[in-house]
């Protein structure tokens, strides 16, 4: 599927240059910045005497750009406030009482289960009190779903009530930071840009990656639940790091259609080897209500007929960013051509570090790893290959008669 340039705003006066300046364009023989949003050059902003203005270059060509849909939010009302705040508050006091732990181990549980994303016991007091309340950013939401989580509450019974309603998204991407965090933050804000809030609830995720007689991935198949956090939710942006040899294409499935596919912005300090982050648009086949649930598939296809110069990685990962109540993975491998070792592994979010490595207890052509509130981590597994066979890449692998890329 070919890879859209994001759409181009129509034109508006809200350039975001301060009165009493000069815009003019960059000098010969210098490349342009463009705007990570519509892709329009960004010219350099002059004071009246000719010099750039202090601080950081601009990132966005114009207001529009840089706050999108966050322009001039609504004052909220006090009134409705403390409503919200008094129904959080309620329900939040309701599910420690059937958990029936103390806030002290409540919140031992959190650190042990969650960690960065675990609250104090001066924080759990005061939701349930009703003196303070979790902020509207993406790391409160997280923090409320890990509570569920401790508590087996459904996902976002507690989150649908958080005063305010959904996240606000913040009014700028992170920096020229490349960490999976900071890149996957660029890009949703890219993504908040392009088609507007579309906030979802993960609930389930099942992902099976099959492998083919060529030791190439064939597919992998991907299900998921997820929860409407506001009404009017009617797609879904699936984020994923796909190796570009394998030349993977998504093949609509049940409950969804492929709309299209956007590219992370581009990061020079991005090291050569990563994978660019993909996201492809799934549009619903109906708009969803607040607290909707809704169950969709589809198959990331990688290319049977071709060759790539360069083996793939032996790995198969999977980075769950946010608590869910379920993550079921499997790996399936040819029966005539199954490595000869297999590991399943753990990774670190922040850096994808592995920091976990055991073995099965036995080594067979399927594996599969089913987790009730999986932290967030990266899951999955890693094999080896046996040596002096044919491997892709081979130019003499076919004429050879041996393992083909079926």
């Amino acid at each position: 599927m070919p890879v859209i340039a994001p759409p181009q705003p129509a034109a508006t006066s809200e350039t975001g240059v301060v009165p009493g300046t000069v815009v003019l364009a960059p000098r010969a023989g210098r490349e342009r910045r463009r705007c990570p949003v519509c892709a329009r050059p960004i010219q350099d902003v002059l004071s009246p005497s000719g010099r750039r203005q202090r601080g950081r270059p601009r990132v966005f060509c114009s207001e529009r750009c840089r706050l999108g849909e966050r322009r001039d939010p609504a004052p909220a009302d006090p009134h409705r406030r403390r409503v919200e705040i008094a129904a959080f508050a309620t329900a939040v006091r309701a599910a420690i009482a059937a958990g029936a732990l103390s806030l002290r181990e409540l919140e031992a549980r959190l650190a042990a289960g969650y960690g960065a994303l675990a609250s104090s016991v001066a924080t759990l007091s005061a939701w349930q009190t009703g003196s303070s309340s979790p902020p509207p950013t993406g790391t409160g939401r997280d923090r409320v779903l890990a509570l569920e989580r401790t508590l087996g509450v459904p996902t976002g019974d507690l989150v649908l009530l958080m005063p305010g309603g959904g996240v606000v998204p913040p009014p700028r991407p992170p920096g020229r930071a490349v960490s999976p965090a900071a890149r996957r933050a660029r890009l949703h804000h890219l993504l908040a840009a392009l088609s507007g809030s579309q906030q979802v609830l993960p609930v389930e995720l099942s992902k099976e990656h099959r492998l083919g007689r060529g030791r190439l991935p064939l597919y992998t198949r991907v299900a998921m639940r997820v929860r409407a956090v506001h009404d009017g939710v009617d797609r879904f942006w699936f984020v994923h790091a796909p190796d570009p040899r394998l030349r993977p294409t998504l093949v609509e499935g049940r409950g969804c259609r492929v709309e299209r596919e956007v590219a992370e912005p581009r990061v020079s300090q991005l090291p050569s080897m990563a994978a660019p982050l993909m996201a492809a648009e799934l549009v619903f086949d109906r708009a969803l209500g607040r607290g909707e649930r809704y169950d969709f598939s589809f198959l990331v296809q990688s290319d049977a007929e071709w060759d790539p110069p360069r083996p793939p990685d032996p790995v198969f990962r999977h980075l769950q960013s946010r608590p869910c109540e379920k993550l079921d993975l499997a790996v399936t491998f040819d029966r005539k051509t199954r490595p000869v070792s297999v590991l399943e592994c753990r990774w670190r979010p922040r850096d994808l570090a592995e920091v976990v490595r055991r073995r099965p207890p036995e080594q067979c052509w399927q594996y599969r790893l089913i987790i009730d509130d999986p932290r967030p981590a990266g899951y999955g597994w890693r094999w080896e290959w046996a040596a002096g066979l044919d491997v892709p890449g081979d130019p003499d692998r076919r004429r050879r008669g041996g393992i083909s890329a079926a």
